[in-house]
C-alpha cells in the first residue's frame, strides 16, 4: 500500500451511537495513559470527545483540573452534557470557534493545556485533504503545551506479503460475502497491510456499511513523525499491538497478530 495514495472519502454517519460509544469505552483506561506524563498541565482538551466518557473518568482521577470536550456532533455533545451534568470542572462545545475562545481564555490565564487526540486522527482523514491540513495546523498551533495521541497506526514495514496460513484460516472462518466486499474495497488479504487493516475492522458487523469503508490506517508511523514540527519534542512513545485485539483475533481465527497496530505518543512544545 502506498500511503501517499490512500483515498480520503468521508464515511457514513454513526448509526448506532450507543453501540459506537460502548465500543469506544472498552479502551478508556488505555486512552488515559497521558495523565501522569503531562503533570504540569491543568487543562485538558479532548478533541472528538464523543459522549464525554473519557473526560468524566479523567475528572474522577484528577478532580482539580479543568476539562473541555469538543465534538462536531451535537447529538454526542448533548449526551456528554447529560452524562457530566453537575460537574463544574467539565464543559463541552460543538463549534471550533467556541473551542478556540475557551482555549484562549485559559491561555490568557497562563494555564498549561494538553490536547488529547484519542482514536481521532484516522477519522479526520475521512474528510479530505483540506480538512486534514486545517486539522494539523490547529493541533500544532501555539495554543497547546502538550499533545497526547493514541490511535491505530502501523509502520510502513507492514506493507509486505502476508503469512499464507493466517490468510487461509481467516478465509475459512469469516463470512465470505463480507470478506469479498472488504477485499474489493481495500485489496487482497495476501498483502499484509490489507490483512492487518481487516483484522482491525472485521468485528464491526453491526455497523458494517460505515466501518468497512473507513480507512483505519491512513497515516504510517513514519509519516506521522514527518508531520511534527521541530518545536515539538516527543516525551513518550509506545508502538504496540492492542492486547484486546490480539486476543480477539486469536480467539476468532487462531491467528497471532504480531504487527504493532497502535501508537501512544506525548509531545511537548519547546517554544
Amino acid at each position: 500500500m502506498n500511503y501517499k495514495d490512500i483515498s480520503t472519502v468521508k464515511s457514513a454517519a454513526v448509526v448506532n451511537l450507543a453501540h459506537y460509544n460502548s465500543e469506544m469505552q472498552k479502551a478508556l483506561i488505555d486512552k488515559l495513559f497521558f495523565l501522569d506524563k503531562t503533570e504540569d498541565a491543568s487543562v485538558f482538551v479532548d478533541y472528538g470527545c464523543a459522549d464525554g466518557a473519557m473526560i468524566k473518568l479523567a475528572h474522577g482521577i484528577l478532580p482539580d483540573n479543568q476539562y473541555v470536550g469538543f465534538d462536531n456532533s451535537k447529538e454526542m455533545i448533548a449526551a456528554a452534557r447529560l452524562s457530566c451534568r453537575g460537574i463544574d470542572q467539565i464543559g463541552f462545545v460543538s463549534d471550533v470557534v467556541a473551542l478556540q475562545k475557551v482555549v484562549h481564555e485559559y491561555r490568557a490565564a497562563d494555564k498549561k493545556i494538553c490536547l488529547s487526540l484519542m482514536s481521532l486522527i484516522h477519522e479526520v482523514y475521512e474528510y479530505g485533504p483540506d480538512t486534514v491540513k486545517e486539522f494539523w495546523a490547529a493541533v500544532f498551533s501555539n495554543d497547546y503545551d502538550y499533545i497526547a495521541i493514541r490511535d491505530m497506526c502501523v509502520s510502513m514495514t507492514t506493507s509486505r506479503p502476508s503469512d499464507s496460513l493466517s490468510v487461509a484460516k481467516i478465509r475459512m472462518r469469516y463470512d465470505k460475502d463480507l470478506l469479498a466486499q472488504w477485499e474489493a474495497h481495500w485489496g487482497n488479504l495476501n498483502e499484509n497491510w490489507s490483512l492487518v487493516h481487516f483484522l482491525l475492522t472485521y468485528r464491526y458487523v453491526d455497523s458494517w456499511d460505515r466501518e468497512f469503508r473507513e480507512n483505519y490506517l491512513p497515516l504510517s508511523l513514519e509519516n506521522l513523525f514527518n508531520l511534527i514540527p521541530e518545536n515539538w519534542e516527543p516525551t513518550y512513545i509506545e508502538h504496540y499491538t492492542l492486547p484486546f485485539i490480539r486476543q480477539q483475533v486469536m480467539k476468532d481465527f487462531n491467528v497471532d497478530l504480531q504487527d504493532r497496530t497502535h501508537v501512544k505518543l506525548v509531545l511537548k512544545r519547546t517554544k
